[in-house]
């Protein structure tokens, strides 16, 4: 399973990044979660500066079964 996770970063925020981390998932593969990093993105768009870096990763973890956070 794979949760998806998106780092935004810009000289206008205080703390120069922020990290975001899906809460829907985890997701069964890396493609399925990599189209959720696309979606989690595009929502960003409009609110986030356009200066803006943004880096993406899928983290695999052991869980055995979908909806299960552990």
């Amino acid at each position: 399973m794979f949760t998806a996770f998106i780092m935004i970063c810009s000289a206008a925020f205080t703390d120069n990044c922020m990290e975001l981390v899906d809460v829907r998932g985890p997701y069964e593969s890396r493609f399925v979660c990599k189209e959720r990093v696309d979606e989690m993105v595009h929502s960003m768009i409009p609110v986030i500066p356009q200066d803006s870096d943004i880096k993406w990763k899928c983290v695999y973890n052991d869980i055995k079964k979908p909806g299960v956070n552990t």
